[in-house]
C-alpha cells in the first residue's frame, strides 16, 4: 500500500504538469497570415500597388501571365507583375514566416526532464528504484524578453520584405525604361541605315553620271557598312534589355513576346524640394525602420544575456524505493525439533503472527520522496563575454541606424540634382540640339545634291544627326530612370512623396491644408 500511495503522490504532480505542457504545445501554432497582410499594406503604401504577392494565395497562373502580355505591357503592369511573380520577393516572404515561428518558439517552456534508475541487490531481494521529474524554470523570467526580441525581429523582417518590394518596383521601372530606350535606339539605327542607303544610292547614281567620284561612293559605302554593324549591336542591346526586364518579372519567354507599349515619360515639371523629401524619407524609409527594430532587439538582447547569468534553475520531485532483503522461508519440522531439544521435551516453536510481521515491516523505511532544486552556480562563467557581445551588437545597430539616417539626406540631394539636370538636358536636346542637327543635315543634303559641297561634309552632318538622336534618347532614358532612383531614395512613389512634403511644408509655415480645412 505504501508504494501505491507514493505513486499516487507523484502522479498528482506529474499529470497536471504534463497536462499544462500539452495544452501549451497545442496552442503553439505558427500563423504568419497577419504579418503577410501587414507586409502587403506596407508594399501598397511604398509602391502604390495593392496586388502584391502573398504566400496565402496562389501566384500568377499561365493564363493570367498570358492575359498580362496579350495586348502589350505597360510600365504599371510590369511593376504589378513583378510584385506578384518575382521569385526573389516570393522567397523573402518565407523570412517572415520563419521570424514568426521564432516568436512562437520564444513563448514555449523548455521540456521537463524525467529520470528513472533501477539497481539490483547482489544477494537478491527488492531492487532500488529512483525517479525524478524536474523543470528548468529560468524560462519564466527569460520568456518575456525572448518574446520581445522575437517581436522586433518579426517587425524587422516585415519592413525588410516591404522595402525589397519597393526596390523591386523601382528596378522594374528602370528596366522597363531601359528596354524602351533600347527599342528607340534600334529604331534610330534602322532609320540611319535607311537614310545612308538612300544617300549611297544618290552618290552611286551621281558617280555613274560623272558628277561624283569613286571615292565619294566608297566613303558612302563605308558609312553604310558601319550603319549595318550599329544595327546589329542595337538589336542585341534591345534583346538584352528586354531579357533583363523579363528576369525581374520571373518570365521564361522569348523577347519577341514582350511588347512594351508605354513610351518614355514626358518631362513635365520636376521641381523637387530636397529638404522636404528628406523629412518624408526619414519618416517612411522601411530600411530605416528595420534598423530601428534591430536597435530595439539589441537592447532586449543585453537584458536577456544578464538573465542568463543563471543558465539553469530546475525544480521538481524525486522518489526512491530502497532495496531490501527478502525474508527467508521457514522449515516447521526443524524449528519444532530445535524448540523441543532446548526445552528437554516436546515444545511448539515460536511463530510470528501476520500482524506482528506487518508491524515489524513498518519499522523499516522502504520509500522516500520529496521536492528538489538544482541551480547552476555562475562561479567561473558569469556570461560576461556574451553580455559584452550583446552590448557591442547594440552599439553596432545604433551606428548602422545613424549611418543610414544621415546618408538618406545626401542620397536624396544627389537624386534631386541629378533628375533636375537630366531633365534640363532632355529639354535642351529637344528644343535646341536636335532641331539644329536636323536642319544642318537638310541644308547639307540640298547643297550636296546641288554639287556645292562634298561628300565628307554630308557624312559629317549625317554622323552629327545620328549622334544627337542617340544622345537625346539616352538622355531621355537616364532622366526617366532618375525618377525611379529618386523614388527609391525617398521610399515612396513621387506623387505620394511630393504630396506629403507639400503638406509638411504647409504645416511648417502655418498654412492650412485640405485635411485641416475638413
Amino acid at each position: 500500500m505504501r508504494h501505491i500511495l507514493v505513486l499516487k503522490s507523484v502522479a498528482m504532480v506529474v499529470y497536471p504538469s504534463l497536462a499544462v505542457l500539452m495544452v501549451s504545445v497545442g496552442c503553439a501554432t505558427v500563423d504568419p497570415t497577419p504579418d503577410y497582410n501587414r507586409t502587403r499594406t506596407l508594399i501598397d503604401q511604398g509602391t502604390g500597388v495593392a496586388e502584391a504577392y502573398s504566400p496565402e494565395q496562389d501566384g500568377l497562373s499561365a493564363e493570367e501571365l498570358s492575359a498580362y502580355l496579350s495586348d502589350g505591357l505597360t510600365s504599371d503592369e510590369a511593376v504589378r507583375m513583378a510584385l506578384l511573380n518575382n521569385r526573389k520577393l516570393q522567397a523573402a516572404f518565407s523570412d517572415i514566416g520563419m521570424a514568426r515561428a521564432d516568436w512562437v518558439q520564444s513563448g514555449l517552456l523548455s521540456n521537463p526532464s524525467l529520470g528513472i534508475g533501477v539497481m539490483f541487490p547482489a544477494g537478491g531481494g527488492l531492487s532500488n528504484i529512483q525517479g525524478s521529474l524536474a523543470q528548468n524554470i529560468v524560462d519564466l523570467w527569460q520568456m518575456p524578453v525572448k518574446k520581445r526580441i522575437a517581436e522586433h525581429q518579426v517587425e524587422g523582417q516585415i519592413v525588410r520584405v516591404a522595402r525589397l518590394a519597393g526596390e523591386l518596383a523601382a528596378a522594374t521601372t528602370r528596366a522597363y525604361y531601359a528596354a524602351v530606350a533600347a527599342d528607340d535606339l534600334l529604331a534610330i539605327a534602322e532609320d540611319n541605315l535607311d537614310l545612308l542607303g538612300k544617300s549611297y544610292d544618290v552618290t552611286k547614281a551621281q558617280r555613274e553620271a560623272g558628277v561624283a567620284s569613286a571615292l565619294d561612293e566608297n566613303l558612302q559605302r563605308g558609312e553604310l557598312l558601319r550603319a549595318e554593324l550599329d544595327l546589329r549591336n542595337a538589336r542585341l542591346a534591345s534583346v538584352n534589355a528586354k531579357r533583363s526586364l523579363a528576369g525581374l518579372l520571373s518570365l521564361d519567354l522569348n523577347t519577341d513576346e514582350l511588347d512594351l507599349t508605354d513610351p518614355l515619360p514626358e518631362s513635365g515639371e520636376h521641381a523637387f524640394n530636397a529638404d522636404s523629401l528628406i523629412a518624408v524619407a526619414r519618416e517612411n524609409r522601411l530600411d530605416l525602420k528595420a534598423l530601428e527594430e534591430a536597435v530595439g532587439a539589441s537592447s532586449a538582447e543585453i537584458k536577456l544575456e544578464f538573465l542568463r547569468v543563471f543558465p539553469e534553475v530546475s525544480i521538481g520531485i524525486s522518489g526512491e524505493r530502497l532495496e531490501g532483503r527478502g525474508q527467508p522461508g521457514r522449515d516447521v519440522a526443524a524449528d519444532f525439533a530445535r524448540s523441543s531439544l532446548r526445552a528437554g521435551g516436546l515444545a511448539i516453536p515460536d511463530v510470528q503472527t501476520r500482524g506482528e510481521r506487518a508491524a515489524e515491516g513498518r519499522q523499516e523505511i522502504e520509500y522516500m520522496w520529496g521536492p528538489n532544486i538544482s541551480v547552476t552556480l555562475p562561479i567561473f562563467d558569469q556570461n560576461q563575454a556574451q553580455i559584452a557581445r550583446a552590448q557591442y551588437g547594440r552599439v553596432q545597430a545604433i551606428k548602422s541606424y545613424e549611418d543610414l539616417y544621415l546618408s538618406i539626406a545626401q542620397d536624396i540631394r544627389i537624386a534631386v540634382d541629378r533628375a533636375s539636370v537630366l531633365w534640363t538636358n532632355v529639354a535642351f536636346y529637344r528644343e535646341s540640339l536636335l532641331p539644329q542637327a536636323q536642319k544642318n543635315l537638310e541644308f547639307t543634303d540640298v547643297a550636296y545634291k546641288a554639287g556645292s559641297t562634298n561628300v565628307l561634309t554630308l557624312l559629317e552632318s549625317q554622323r552629327a544627326l545620328l549622334k544627337t538622336r542617340r544622345g537625346y534618347v539616352l538622355a531621355w532614358s537616364d532622366a526617366s530612370m532618375s525618377l525611379s532612383d529618386l523614388e527609391r531614395a525617398v521610399g515612396l512613389p513621387l506623387a505620394i512623396a511630393t504630396d506629403a512634403a507639400s503638406k509638411a511644408d504647409s504645416i511648417g509655415t502655418g498654412q492650412p491644408t485640405e485635411s485641416q480645412d475638413d
